[in-house]
């Protein structure tokens, strides 16, 4: 589903964008190619059955864990060369 646009035809500032997030742990991909792009202000819910990926999702970012490719930016920080700002941007809880 398209993201809906500000009145001004705009879309709305961005609090989370992945474009092709991989992770692998030996040779099981537990993420392959994921794309997101999380609206500032949504509400948005992770869901999937076990083993879909979605713990790993947050631990890369959330910084605990490194990407294996893609770029991500949560709070218009970039996890890979900023993560020290991500961490001071959000707060996470299991």
């Amino acid at each position: 589903m398209p993201t809906p646009r500000r009145a001004d035809g705009h879309l709305p500032p961005t609090a989370v964008s992945v474009v092709g997030l991989r992770k692998s742990y030996g040779d099981k991909t537990v993420l392959d190619g994921i794309d997101l792009r999380i609206p500032a202000g949504s509400v948005f819910a992770l869901l999937g059955p076990n083993g879909a990926g979605k713990t790993t999702v947050v631990k890369i970012l959330s910084t605990l864990i490194g990407a294996d490719g893609g770029q991500a930016r949560v709070a218009g920080h970039d996890i890979a060369t900023a993560p020290q700002a991500v961490r001071a941007a959000i707060g996470v809880t299991g």
